[in-house]
């Protein structure tokens, strides 16, 4: 007797029979009417800017709002021509990169890229509440730090965020304090992705000397191959300079060439204060540890190890990852949680400096418009995913979908004529 296997009643997702019927749905219309708006072009027209909120190397970054939404961001403006004459197109063509392709509440979310005259610009998650380094040395001169509770909050949060981008191949490379930033509620994210470089697929380490004086990892120094290890190490820097308001390898101010501090970093224990309880002083060793390969860290697609360990014991990681744990601070709104900007230095001219064929297709790869979660997510929380999707009573379609009906009859928001 030959055994046959019954029928097949399931079909697959995009099997003919699955679907032929969905394409011939108003479902399937109005997932094509958004799909199209998604996909129309941005540009500097589509935000009204405001105060700016600080500057780095290539740019400066402002507050903004989407003029279709009202929902606020920051705008990241980086000029083109101080980009190529500092060679810094490949950091930023990175970090554009490395956004568009994470979706964590641990790092900021890019939402649209795109491209003015003279500047690239990057729209992502407004955080208004300051940096770590900020609220470490600033908000409270005379006791500087912080208490163990709140600095293990943040780096349990910081230690999603790092798994999450090692779960998909990216070493972060400048983790510190002045790139993880503080959102209205008190939670932290990790930004200034420049640094970070992609794994391929089959390739388990890299090479390149990337990162910041004094929290650089040993094998990244004496220019070895190294993975994501080099990132907790960086969380050890942090962790310690939270609790004891100084790096591990310098005393904040002390005037110290680079090279010793490397020096320090290869060879030199690291000390402890009674500021540190045996749980905290037992993290910051293993993920400080000199070899990588005893050092605290990914393992297995994650960082469970980590994670259990007595310091974090109070954390429900759980409810963590789904922002459900308040935080132990929570920002004053009045208040504006950086530097006078009167201090930061006004950008010199750049001058002798011409964009080229290959500039101007750089930046056209860039400008790759609006990012698909982080633009649902922001119809959802402005309400205007409600106001556009209209649906008739049962058995009839609603005005837009009805190819009998005209071009505008029947529109009940200013919103739908977007669609």
């Amino acid at each position: 007797m030959v055994l046959q296997h019954p029928p097949n009643t399931h079909h697959a997702p995009f099997s003919p029979v699955a679907w032929g019927p969905y394409r011939a749905s108003p479902e399937f219309g109005r997932f094509v009417q958004f799909k199209w708006l998604e996909g129309q072009e941005v540009g500097a027209e589509a935000f009204v800017d405001f105060r700016v909120l600080g500057k780095g190397g290539f740019g400066e970054v402002c507050a903004c709002q989407r003029r279709a939404t009202g929902k606020m961001y920051a705008s990241k403006r980086l000029g083109k021509r101080r980009l190529k004459k500092r060679r810094g197109y490949e950091a930023a063509m990175v970090e554009k990169r490395v956004l568009a392709r994470v979706h964590s509440r641990f790092i900021v979310s890019l939402a649209y890229a795109f491209q003015t005259k003279t500047d690239l610009c990057l729209v992502m998650t407004l955080m208004n509440g300051g940096d770590l380094r900020y609220h470490m040395y600033n908000v409270d001169e005379e006791n500087p730090g912080f208490e163990e509770p709140r600095a293990v909050f943040y780096a349990a949060q910081i230690l999603l965020g790092l798994e999450h981008l090692h779960q998909h191949r990216i070493i972060y490379r400048d983790l510190k304090p002045e790139n993880v930033l503080l959102d209205d509620d008190g939670h932290v994210r990790l930004s200034d992705m420049g640094l970070a470089v992609e794994l391929k697929e089959g390739q388990n380490k890299t090479r390149g000397y990337a990162g910041t004086p004094g929290f650089m990892a040993p094998e990244l120094l004496r220019d070895e191959e190294y993975d994501w290890a080099v990132d907790y190490f960086t969380l050890g820097v942090t962790l310690y300079e939270m609790l004891e308001a100084k790096g591990p390898f310098r005393t904040r101010g002390e005037k110290v060439e680079n090279k010793e501090v490397t020096r320090r970093i290869l060879h030199d224990p690291v000390s402890y204060s009674d500021r540190f309880s045996p749980a905290a002083r037992d993290a910051c060793e293993g993920l400080l540890a000199k070899d990588p390969g005893n050092r605290f860290g990914f393992r297995g697609n994650d960082c469970a190890q980590l994670k259990a360990h007595p310091l974090f014991a109070a954390i429900n990681w759980g409810r963590l990852e789904a922002g459900l744990v308040p935080p132990p601070f929570v920002p004053d709104p009045r208040r504006v949680y950086a530097k006078d900007l009167e201090d930061v230095g006004a950008f010199s001219s750049v001058r002798g400096v011409e964009l080229d064929e290959g500039d101007v297709a750089l930046c056209d790869t860039f400008a790759s418009g609006t990012v698909p979660i982080p633009w649902q997510e922001e119809l959802i929380e402005t309400g205007v995913f409600e106001e556009l999707n209209i649906w008739g009573p049962p058995g009839t379609l609603p005005p837009d979908l009805d190819p009998n009906n005209a071009p505008g009859g029947g529109v009940k928001s200013g919103a739908c004529c977007l669609l």
